[in-house]
């Protein structure tokens, strides 16, 4: 039988996170330029929350929306995720030096991960946001030493805002509120309860 879900990702995150719902679905990367997107959805704005929201909106239907062409038979979903510290949105680091400055910035400050996700079937969508607040612990000499430690991995050179709170990031953590998956990657709690309804698992 063939699987009924594509995921149209490359993070192998959310590829993880996708079989807490199912197995039955296949992974394939959209061809979508997001700095293209992005640009023309800030082009003349300031970055702001609501601009965020937009942004993870506008990428996940783009992701899912190229896919879709390839498999009008099927439910294809998309996710984006961006890291918004006040008003600015921080995206992927350009390099480590990079990462290491975002991960600094981000410390002993509250932020929010938005996960913007979109299913598309049968020639209709829908789309929600999912939104976890984050406060990280203070800048000190040990967390000094953790972020030089995590950012001479490389790990976080492919995640937004320069880090991955399931990776030794979770170190930097002083509390969370809302979803723990959604801050990975993908909002599977909420995502199940929309597949559900689509009479997916019934």
């Amino acid at each position: 039988m063939s699987v009924q879900i594509v995921l149209a990702s490359q993070s192998p995150r959310r590829a993880e996170l996708m079989k807490l719902i199912t197995d039955d679905f296949q992974v394939e990367v959209a061809d979508v330029d997001e700095k293209k997107i992005e640009k023309s959805l800030f082009d003349g704005h300031r970055p702001s929350k609501k601009m965020a929201r937009e942004l993870v909106k506008m990428l996940s239907f783009e992701k899912a929306m190229a896919v879709y062409k390839s498999y009008p038979d099927k439910l294809v979903i998309g996710a984006d995720t961006v890291v918004v510290l006040g008003k600015e949105i921080l995206g992927k680091p350009q390099n480590k030096d990079h990462a290491y400055l975002m991960i600094k910035k981000l410390s002993g400050k509250m932020h929010m991960v938005m996960t913007g996700v979109t299913l598309i079937e049968n020639g209709k969508y829908e789309q929600f946001v999912a939104c976890s607040r984050i406060r990280f612990r203070p800048w000190n000499k040990e967390m000094q030493r953790a972020v030089n430690h995590y950012v001479d991995t490389g790990k976080p050179m492919d995640k937004a805002g320069a880090y991955g709170i399931q990776e030794e990031a979770g170190l930097f953590v002083k509390w969370i509120k809302g979803d723990y998956n959604n801050i990975v990657g993908l909002p599977v709690g909420e995502l199940y309860k929309r597949i559900y309804k689509l009479e997916k698992f019934k």
